[in-house]
């Protein structure tokens, strides 16, 4: 008899821990949420980049700058993006270029590469102006300057980020905004 007690205990603590376990999974998770702790590895939310999904896949990231024109080519990610209007602030800049960085570098496992362009284009006369351009590679990428640039305020760019993302200041950028 003392046999068939053992065995039924030790069905109920596995189909316990079967109901258990995850319920302690999404316990940790929301815990996790409120204290605001952000996952550093997340199988579920990266997606590879393909010509078939790089439209719907960009359409989801949250830019406040709209993108004029994407390139997809041997995992090199090409982005250009538009400031419209002169309420843009370099803050505004600075954060949809830390949001192209982060998507290309923890979103995605096969981008390579973010050539990153922002341009000023003038609806009335219809030109644009590059301001800004970046190289950032994959390598060079870390998750603590991609915050600092998220960060960074109205400041100049540091020597730091300027060589870490690779980033080029046009004339035009530098008399308008870099005061």
């Amino acid at each position: 008899m003392n046999r068939w007690i053992l065995m039924g205990c030790t069905m109920l603590l596995c189909i316990g821990a079967v109901i258990f376990l995850p319920k302690l999974f999404s316990f940790q998770t929301s815990f996790a949420q409120l204290k605001g702790v952000v996952s550093a590895f997340n199988p579920h939310a990266s997606t590879t980049l393909t010509d078939d999904n790089l439209v719907d896949t960009l359409s989801s990231v949250p830019f406040t700058l709209p993108i004029s024109q994407v390139e997809w080519k041997k995992s090199t990610l090409s982005l250009d993006m538009k400031v419209l209007t002169a309420e843009s602030t370099i803050t505004d800049i600075y954060e949809n270029m830390a949001e192209a960085i982060s998507f290309s570098f923890e979103n995605t496992p096969n981008v390579n590469r973010l050539m990153l362009r922002i341009i000023a284009e003038d609806r009335w006369v219809k030109t644009r102006h590059l301001l800004l351009a970046a190289d950032v590679s994959r390598q060079a990428w870390s998750e603590e300057a991609t915050i600092e640039l998220r960060n960074y305020g109205e400041e100049p760019l540091s020597d730091h980020l300027k060589e870490t993302f690779r980033v080029t200041e046009m004339k035009l950028w530098l008399n308008q905004f870099n005061r």
